[in-house]
């Protein structure tokens, strides 16, 4: 027998990615800048894992995305950078922490 699944029910890889999407803001809205190495070990993810969560974040215009995140080069490596709507997002994740 099949299960059925509500709209607002979430599955447990959901839950994980969900997460992994606090984790990751939270950490840029401390740091601002976080090279691609660093992320992923501070996530504890793999490259592949972490190159998902950047397109649901992030934005191309094949995939769409939330646009909080972008990609960058800085001194020769890649990091992420907040857009300036993620820096937005970290302003009222920091007023509904006060």
């Amino acid at each position: 027998m099949q299960r059925r699944v509500s709209v607002t029910e979430t599955t447990p890889e959901e839950s994980a990615m969900e997460n992994l999407v606090i984790a990751l803001m939270q950490a840029l809205c401390a740091e601002q800048v976080l090279s691609l190495a660093k992320t992923g070990k501070l996530l504890g993810i793999r490259r592949s894992q972490l190159e998902r969560l950047l397109l649901l974040l992030g934005h191309t215009d094949g995939w769409g995305g939330m646009d909080y995140v972008a990609q960058a080069e800085r001194r020769g490596r890649p990091v992420i950078i907040l857009t300036e709507k993620g820096r937005a997002l970290c302003a009222q994740m920091q007023a509904s922490a006060e």
